[in-house]
């Protein structure tokens, strides 16, 4: 039935098309034998030469509208002729096409005609081109005008005399569609016809097809459902009957083939119950042996599952030895579900057992037992250093054990035990034991295979634990050292030190400092430091550093006058406040010489503000020295002197070395110093360069250095203040 709709639809779009064709090519052959026969008569109307006067022409085109008028094109169409200006030369409609002007016929534009047509289709063909004289071939146009479809022939005509002009003709569609629409409902109600009588003849067709497939689906479910006697009576076509035919066949097939299989499944039930009898007899046995399989299976899982996750306990790995061994006593009593397991340790001796940890499962405690001793229990040690497992089912029947029933395993109620040892280094160090209470027990050999690896990880704990102990002893020994180190050198010298692997430095350190160094192991780190017997390794070139000189006046007259720890203690205290200032600015102390100060700005590390950092620091030795007074209860007072320039700095020597500073900077420096005013602080002119903006410089008169003759200097009072 689709397919016949889709047919007859096909057919009827079909015809539509063809006969809209048909329109179209009816209007253009019309309108082009009428634009012929009126260019024929206008060749004849105007066929006069040109020298013919206006007033015959205007007798011409007055003719060519009668003629216009004449034409057989339908009631509802329109034919003008107009110039390439617009002016219309003759129309078919009774309007006139001159108007008086002044008493002179004057020609109208067909924009202005009062006929609405011919206006409407004049626009549109300039609404088209643009212009009129932009048509240069004839054209059949589809437009719609005034909102009904027409075709409009524009067709050139022209003469040797000059004229111009288009002709237009413009006619409704509705002047051709007319029979064509008659015929077009006919061919639709035609086809609607046909349709209705093709489904019809389907449904009865399909009906007379469809009876006997109907009957002989309700035949097959019968069956299904066990009616194996139904069958159908054979009707229909050829192809039906043949059908049928087949499932009658196949129905008594099947009846056939239902009581061959009932009376072999009868001989079967016999077979069944034969072969049941041997099935009950072993299924208990495969019953017993599934249970066993999957308990050890089950059992073997949980094992791989506890095991793991104590291999990733970090008390076991990080050297905490204890919660890894309650770690292991619990997880170990509930993986194997026995109700105590205990880890116990050697002595050195091998003659006594501590218990290190017993957990109690029942009461989820950790505690610890009494010691066991070889003197009172001489044959269970004696079996414990001759064997590393022992499996016991039931304590009561091995003789090694008695010695334990009374004093041990019967307060625990303990039935069947499993001991494991385990070793540290190829030494055995303990043991770990689970006890199982209530009724026997017998070993497994995965239960055997986790107490083993159980073992593993308390001897894997043990060494870890050993392993941390000595880390940190070496740890602690290296921070002893490295303090030791930077006491003396700077810190990034005992960095490159280390980067070469110089073992002279350590020596002498230890050497120069033994007595703070005794019982102390000596760190790893110094002793792959190594300085050689050629000197220095370390030495660096600056090209610009600030040195500072200080020294406390009269201090020796003060010495003679004190005791020698009070002389130490004095110095003591005004050098660690120096040391203090050396810190806050980021400077570098050099050494000290007697009551003599030496520091540097700009080393080891190069820097922009070493001036500045140096100055500050001379600024405030000078306010902190006034804290410290003489016996008399005067304060003390500082020379310093500061100069700024290139220098070389390193280590050197083999013994008491230190990190030393040479060149010409150095002696201005001290002759800075030496030659400097109590109480003030003298610079030289290359440091008054580089505090000139920030401080108060006061400048002396030209004083002598020796081997460098007269030089100009500064006195350095403050910071500027702005």
């Amino acid at each position: 039935m689709i397919q016949i709709c889709l047919a007859t639809g096909a057919v009827g779009l079909f015809t539509f098309y063809n006969g809209q064709q048909r329109v179209n090519a009816i209007a253009e052959s019309l309108s082009g034998e009428i634009g012929d026969r009126i260019s024929t008569e206008l060749n004849h109307y105007l066929h006069l030469p040109s020298q013919i006067n206006q007033a015959n022409n205007q007798v011409n085109i007055d003719a060519i509208s009668i003629f216009l008028r004449g034409l057989k094109y339908g009631k509802n169409g329109r034919v003008f002729i107009i110039e390439r200006s617009g002016l219309v030369v003759g129309t078919s409609t009774s309007e006139s096409n001159c108007l008086l002007v002044d008493g002179k016929p004057q020609r109208i534009n067909v924009l202005n005609s009062k006929d609405a047509l011919s206006q409407t289709a004049a626009k549109y063909l300039l609404k088209m081109y643009g212009r009129f004289d932009a048509i240069q071939v004839s054209e059949h146009i589809e437009a719609i005008l005034d909102g009904e479809e027409h075709f409009i022939r524009v067709q050139n005509w022209q003469d040797g005399s000059g004229r111009y002009w288009l002709i237009v003709i413009v006619v409704p569609a509705s002047q051709f569609t007319g029979s064509e629409q008659n015929y077009t409902q006919t061919m639709i109600l035609l086809c609607c016809a046909v349709l209705a009588i093709a489904i019809l003849i389907g449904m009865l067709t399909a009906r007379s097809i469809s009876t006997p497939l109907h009957k002989l689906s309700e035949a097959s479910q019968a069956i299904t459902h066990g009616k194996i006697d139904t069958r159908v009576k054979v009707e229909g076509t050829s192809e039906i009957k043949s059908l049928l035919e087949s499932f009658n066949m196949m129905a008594e097939m099947i009846t056939n083939s239902f009581l061959q299989l009932e009376k072999s499944n009868q001989e079967l039930e016999l077979r069944v119950q034969s072969r049941t009898h041997e099935l009950n007899a072993s299924k208990a046995s495969l019953q017993r042996t599934n249970f066993l399989l999957s308990r050890r299976e089950s059992l073997l899982r949980k094992q791989q599952d506890i095991l793991f996750s104590l291999t990733k306990d970090k008390s076991l790995n990080q050297g905490n030895f204890i919660d890894a061994v309650q770690n292991i006593t619990r997880t170990g009593s509930h993986a194997l579900n026995v109700e105590r397991v205990s880890i116990w340790l050697f002595d050195k001796t091998k003659t006594l057992l501590h218990c290190l940890d017993l957990y109690i499962k029942s009461t989820n405690l950790h505690t610890e037992a009494d010691f066991l001793t070889s003197q009172n229990y001489p044959r269970f040690f004696a079996t414990l250093r001759a064997k590393h497992v022992i499996a016991v089912e039931d304590v009561q029947e091995e003789d090694y054990l008695q010695e334990l029933i009374d004093a041990y395993f019967k307060p625990a109620g303990t039935v069947s035990l499993l001991i494991k040892s385990f070793e540290v280094d190829g030494q055995v160090t303990g043991i770990i034991v689970f006890e199982h209470i209530d009724v026997e027990r017998l070993w497994l050999p995965e239960e055997d295979s986790f107490a083993s690896s159980l073992a593993d990880l308390l001897s894997l704990g043990m060494e870890s634990q050993e392993r941390h102990r000595a880390e940190e002893k070496l740890r602690i020994e290296q921070m002893k050292s490295e303090r030791l180190l930077l006491n003396v050198l700077p810190q990034e010298i005992v960095e490159r030190l280390k980067l070469s692997q110089s073992k002279a430095v350590a020596n002498k350190v230890s050497e120069t400092y033994s007595d703070q160094m005794l019982n102390q192991t000596i760190d790893p780190m110094l002793d792959n430091l190594d300085n050689g017997v050629n000197g220095a390794i370390v030495a660096d070139a600056f090209d610009e550093v600030t040195v500072l000189f200080a020294d406390i006046v009269n201090f020796t007259e003060y010495a003679s006058a004190i005791s020698a720890s009070d002389l130490v203690n004095c110095l003591n205290d005004i050098f660690s406040e120096f040391d203090r200032l050396v810190d806050l600015y980021d400077l570098e102390k050099i050494k000290t010489i007697g009551d003599a100060y030496m520091a540097v700005g700009g080393l080891p590390i190069p820097s922009k503000d070493h001036a500045e950092a140096i100055a500050e620091m001379a600024l405030e030795m000078q306010l902190s020295i006034q804290k410290f007074k003489r016996l008399d209860g005067s304060p003390f007072l500082l020379r310093i002197g500061i100069h700024t320039g290139q220098a070389i700095a390193g280590v050197i020597g083999t013994k008491k070395f230190i990190y030393d500073l040479w060149g010409d900077t150095v002696n201005v420096a001290s002759r800075m110093e030496s030659h400097g005013i109590a109480g003030c602080i003298q610079v030289t002119e290359a440091t008054y360069q580089l505090l000139k903006n920030k401080y108060q410089l006061e400048q002396r008169k030209a004083i002598y250095i020796k081997g460098k003759g007269e030089m100009i200097t500064y006195i350095l009072k403050g910071r500027v203040e702005i």
